[in-house]
């Protein structure tokens, strides 16, 4: 897997870029993040499941 999946279009044209942490993407597109951004990134992603209304209640608990 070379392919670099994040890059930048400026002006100056495409720019690569890197993980700086231990965060990464699997080959299958999953992610991985590492322990200082995975609490923060937890939060973000549950936020946008909830805005973005991705859930259907299947069951209620009585």
């Amino acid at each position: 897997m070379n392919e670099t999946k994040y890059a930048k279009l400026t002006i100056n044209g495409d720019k690569k870029t890197v993980w700086i942490c231990g965060c990464f993407q699997t080959t299958d597109n999953y992610f991985k993040f590492c322990d200082k951004h995975n609490p923060t990134l937890q939060k973000a992603i549950q936020s946008q499941i909830d805005e973005l209304d991705m859930t259907l209640i299947v069951e209620e608990n009585s």
